[in-house]
């Protein structure tokens, strides 16, 4: 069954080629892909419960709200307590990780890594949440 991933990230360009990027996992079914821009819609869908996911990788600067605010937002509600999210950003900086990984990021990409780093992170999180049971 396809696992469902969300990318947030304020700029659309990135989105438009992240999804470019995995376009041929979701043309084999590996998974489903929906995306958002605006990260204060993004909070209130995980408010709701409305936000389906088994993957976030998201941006930690955007306006209003920020990567290390949804993620410790998602943490908070136990439908998202164990859910897989991924920052994907361009912070590279130690401070940076230390603070992602205390806010509950599973793990950090950075915005310039190759289609092909892209593609291996979904697929080793997918085997890490398969694993899981």
């Amino acid at each position: 069954m396809a696992k469902k991933v969300i990318f947030l990230d304020d700029s659309k360009s990135i989105l438009k080629t992240i999804s470019y990027t995995v376009t041929e996992l979701v043309n084999d079914g590996v998974i489903t892909v929906q995306t958002y821009d605006n990260s204060e819609l993004f909070a209130i869908h995980l408010r709701e419960g409305s936000a389906d996911f088994d993957i976030l990788f998201s941006d930690i600067n955007m306006p209003s709200v920020s990567g290390y605010d949804i993620t410790r937002l998602a943490r908070s509600i136990d439908k998202y307590k164990t859910k897989m999210i991924i920052a994907l950003t361009t912070e590279i900086s130690e401070e940076s990780k230390k603070m992602g990984k205390e806010a509950g990021f599973n793990g950090w990409i950075t915005k310039i890594s190759s289609p092909e780093v892209m593609k291996s992170t979904i697929a080793n999180t997918i085997r890490a949440i398969n694993a899981k049971g």
